[in-house]
């Protein structure tokens, strides 16, 4: 398990950074649209 903490920038909104090693083992690149969604367990999904 890898953690990362939650970040505001100035104008309020937040972001977290994925780790490299899950952007190569998804093989994901650099414009690929992901999905954020919400299961019934309130856990947050991405998906390409």
């Amino acid at each position: 398990m890898l953690k990362r903490k939650l970040q505001q920038m100035k104008q309020g909104q937040y972001f977290l950074t994925i780790p490299s090693q899950i952007v190569r083992l998804k093989q994901w690149n650099k414009q690929d649209e992901i999905l954020f969604e919400i299961d019934v367990k309130g856990n947050i999904v991405l998906r390409k």
